[in-house]
């Protein structure tokens, strides 16, 4: 039993004691209902009665209440900082708890199914990132926007993908409290992040709802020295990753052609080993790239692409695209954020203090509405990445970014 708890059990038993007695007290009153004198009108007892050991016993308990009190009120002031700060934890524990709750899926222990939001199911149990079904809506310019789409034209139909979702055990690394508050409040338009604060007229999250996950979110973070860990791993992985998806692009080639030299002439068959030749091919195309990609390229399309590159968030180098709109626009083109290409970043910084002015931006950001570079005026949605990544692969990403 904590201390709070056996703190409580006293206030109880005092209470309970308090209500006894009053009823007890009205019920004599009852009982007796005539009417007295008042105590200080009363003849109380004799001098000789008084002065005995009734007046010891009297003094006894005054000078042991005055020992309490003059033990009390010092070990009072001794704990009470301490109270405080336990005080303050056990409040960010609870928030924590709660918040723990509403990010919950079915594989966790703090699932409840009348309360959790299921956000693991996007962002993972573990909040390593995962990924999220969601639906395009076609962008083909041969489909005329005010038909309806139809099985004759395929290119034409909305199309469900598969997107990315981002780790959250860095996103306090990226982001400040208030900009998480604000994306977990009206979401990310165009994307499968929904907005979840009632704030937003959209959500169910009341103001102490964003606080409990954000809380949560809090003690799940990696220390920055852990996320740049991570980060040289991803890049020194990325490669081999690369590798790895054509090695399976074969092997499910192989198997589409002997299936189909076991059944001659079925055109499900067929059309697998359509496909399977489609994804080679496209699984070739992207290990070429990497291979020929700098460390800066690599770096970009780790922390960057899925905001400046359009569809890079279903981006899957394991599977060609159904369809010409739905694979990767040009590399840093723009997408939720803005185009990067075509020397935009030298004109946004310029001259010789250009790049260091960059590098500034890139590491630390920017507050909403403060301006960067020439004439930038912040939207607040640019994550800082001093604390994922080292200088080195800023400075590359830098570079990489001026020579779009």
């Amino acid at each position: 039993m904590t201390f709070r708890q056996i703190l409580i059990l006293i206030n109880g038993a005092a209470v309970v004691a308090i209500v006894a007695i009053v009823v007890v007290r009205v019920i004599s009153l009852r009982r007796n209902p005539e009417i007295r004198s008042p105590q200080n009108q009363s003849e109380f007892l004799p001098d000789d009665d008084l002065e005995s050991r009734r007046l010891e016993r009297s003094l006894g308990w005054a000078l042991l209440f005055v020992v309490v009190i003059a033990v009390a009120l010092p070990l009072y002031f001794i704990f009470e900082p301490t109270r405080q700060s336990s005080a303050v934890e056990g409040f960010e524990e609870r928030a924590v708890e709660r918040g723990a709750t509403f990010y919950a899926n079915e594989t966790m222990p703090e699932y409840d199914a009348t309360v959790s939001l299921l956000c693991a199911n996007c962002h993972g149990a573990d909040l390593s990132g995962g990924s999220a079904p969601f639906v395009l809506t076609s962008e083909d310019p041969s489909c005329d926007p005010n038909a309806d789409p139809s099985a004759d034209t395929p290119q034409c139909l909305p199309q469900p993908v598969s997107w990315a979702a981002p780790p959250l055990d860095t996103v306090m690394l990226r982001f400040s409290e208030e900009e998480v508050r604000e994306i977990i409040i009206n979401g990310r338009p165009g994307t499968p992040m929904p907005a979840w604060g009632v704030e937003s007229e959209k959500g169910v999250l009341n103001e102490q709802g964003i606080t409990d996950l954000v809380a949560f979110l809090e003690s799940r973070q990696l220390t920055p020295e852990e996320a740049r860990d991570r980060s040289q791993d991803e890049l020194a992985g990325y490669r081999e990753s690369a590798e790895a998806v054509v090695e399976t692009a074969r092997s499910d080639l192989t198997a589409a052609q002997e299936a189909l030299g076991d059944e001659p002439g079925n055109e499900g068959l067929e059309d697998d080993l359509t496909v399977a030749e489609a994804n080679l091919a496209w699984a070739e195309s992207w290990l070429a790239q990497v291979d020929a990609a700098s460390d800066g390229q690599i770096l970009f399309q780790l922390n960057c692409a899925r905001c400046h590159t359009k569809n890079w968030s279903i981006f899957d180098p394991a599977t060609a695209p159904l369809f010409e709109w739905m694979a990767p626009g040009p590399p840093g083109g723009g997408a939720f954020g803005p185009n990067l290409t075509g020397g935009a970043e030298i004109r946004q910084f310029p001259g010789q203090a250009g790049p260091d002015d960059q590098f500034l931006f890139v590491s630390q950001g920017a507050e909403r509405d403060e301006q960067f570079g020439v004439r930038g005026v912040s939207s607040g949605r640019m994550p800082f990445f001093e604390d994922l990544l080292t200088e080195e692969q800023i400075d590359a990403i830098v570079a990489y970014e001026r020579g779009l």
